[in-house]
């Protein structure tokens, strides 16, 4: 049964996402209970403040009336006067204030009822009586009845701040409970939320991470050339058609490195085979070439005045092409030879195989009047030999393929990255981008060019190539070809010390 990890991760991540959201609310309603139980607590507080404010209302009524009737004086009946305009306003904001707690608000009614006696049936009378008749007034007064209605309502007060401590009393502990419940709630969620990412993130280790670890682990056997490695495909899920998927190309890739190794293995036979006929038949070409030369030249030497124009015509040109025939015959063993075996490398100055290779071209630079510079130029770890076929077949190039002025070639070299790229730079006929790259195959020449036998770039080519190299050609600025060609530097921190520039003529 196919099981998607897809499905698997969103059931997972929904159920955790479920676990924080239910802790959320279990915080807000644990913080929003909390806060009602500290504001209800707050209410009674205040409501215990408005009714201590209308306490003082109602003492200021009886000291009002008192004073005034034992006075007789009006300034002093002021209190009850201010107390009996701003008390109702103030019972209201009382009964306000009580107006969620059954029990206080009946005992607030029963305080305003208290209140509203005293004012009708006693302090109103009494203010009469002691305009019209203060002795009387003053004989009723002794009898405390006022003071006794205030008393009374004075303990109805405090019933009543009795019941709002206790109410607040109450919902400061609900506060607190409500808020030691927050506290834990938010704990136990945060164990909770972080247990549930821990074992979310376990079941990833598991589930997730391990197979593409395992998947990735065989990529890099793949790509150190171990082919045989394979990734587990048991899981019925994407990560099992990933590893599928894997173990499918690591196979094809198997085949294929089967099939290159088979097919390399038959190019190389077919290469040596090649290279062992082209061998083979130079050297027997050799000895047939070398009784037409001996026969040309007896002839040359002990008939030529005896044959007519044609004859010697005839003769010179057996001479010419034998003389070809073994240039030829000698480069294809020398293009059958290179690029093949171990280098015999040492560290030479390249300023040293140049000069072995002018020494060999000396009469040829003499004979067209040519110039050859050379700028200053590093050791290089080459074969000696093979380099200095290098240098001699691009200086020998530069020579044949110039115009009628005299040759000039310079040689030069830089850094270039991790290798060292030299220049071989002519005024010669110059080159066309299109035949840039055909040059260095072998025989192949330059439009009608009758000169070489076009065996010496692709040789240059092959020992380019077989010490790690690369050559190309591209038109020179002004006229003529510059040929380019690296060798990789083996010690980067080796520079050419300039030095004066040597020239041979």
């Amino acid at each position: 049964m196919r099981r998607s990890i897809t499905t698997r991760m969103v059931v997972a991540s929904g159920t955790l996402a479920l676990i924080v959201a239910v802790i959320f609310v279990v915080l807000v309603v644990a913080i929003r209970e909390q806060r009602q139980s500290a504001n209800s607590a707050i209410g009674s507080e205040q409501a215990i403040t408005a009714g201590v404010s209308l306490e003082k209302l109602a003492i200021d009524l009886e000291t009002g009336v008192r004073g005034f009737v034992a006075s007789g004086s009006p300034d002093l009946l002021q209190p009850y006067t201010n107390s009996r305009k701003q008390y109702p306003q103030q019972a209201a904001v009382l009964e306000q204030m009580v107006s969620r707690d059954p029990l206080a608000r009946q005992q607030v009614r029963a305080i305003l009822g208290a209140i509203n006696d005293y004012v009708n049936l006693y302090s109103i009378p009494m203010v009469s009586l002691a305009r019209e008749t203060p002795d009387v007034a003053r004989n009723v007064i002794i009898n405390n009845t006022g003071r006794d209605r205030i008393d009374g309502i004075r303990r109805e007060f405090n019933n009543l701040f009795a019941t709002e401590r206790a109410i607040a009393t109450k919902r400061t502990e609900q506060a607190h409970h409500r808020a030691t419940v927050a506290i834990w709630s938010g704990v136990v969620g945060l164990l909770v939320a972080v247990v549930s990412i821990i074992a979310l993130a376990l079941y990833l280790r598991k589930a997730v991470v391990r197979p593409v670890r395992e998947v990735a682990r065989g990529a890099e056997r793949v790509a150190q050339g171990d082919l045989s490695a394979r990734a587990p495909e048991q899981r019925h899920d994407e990560l099992g058609d990933l590893g599928r998927a894997f173990n499918t190309m690591a196979t094809s890739l198997e085949h294929s490195h089967e099939e290159v190794e088979a097919r390399t293995a038959e190019l190389e036979r077919s290469n040596r085979e090649l290279d062992q006929f082209a061998a083979v038949t130079s050297h027997d070409l050799k000895e047939p070439l070398q009784t037409i030369t001996v026969f040309a030249g007896l002839m040359n030497r002990d008939y030529r005045d005896q044959l007519d124009e044609s004859g010697r015509t005839f003769l010179d040109s057996i001479l010419a092409s034998t003389d070809r025939m073994r240039t030829l015959i000698r480069d294809l063993l020398e293009f059958s030879r290179v690029g093949h075996g171990d280098l015999q490398s040492e560290e030479v100055p390249a300023e040293e195989l140049i000069e072995r290779a002018r020494d060999n071209l000396a009469g040829q630079i003499v004979e067209r009047g040519a110039t050859v510079t050379i700028d200053s130029l590093p050791t290089v770890d080459v074969d000696p030999a093979q380099f200095c076929q290098v240098f001699q077949n691009l200086l020998s190039n530069a020579l044949k393929f110039s115009d009628e002025e005299a040759p000039q070639v310079h040689v030069s070299a830089r850094p270039d990255g991790d290798d060292w790229r030299f220049a071989v730079r002519d005024n010669g006929i110059g080159i066309d981008p299109a035949q840039a790259e055909r040059i260095f195959k072998p025989f192949a020449r330059l439009g009608a060019a009758k000169e070489g036998t076009g065996i010496g770039l692709a040789i240059c080519q092959r020992i380019v190539e077989h010490h790690g190299g690369r050559i190309w050609v591209e038109a020179a600025p002004g006229g003529g070809s510059t040929f380019y060609f690296t060798i990789p530097n083996t010690a980067a921190d080796t520079e050419p010390t300039p030095t004066p520039e040597h020239v041979s003529v």
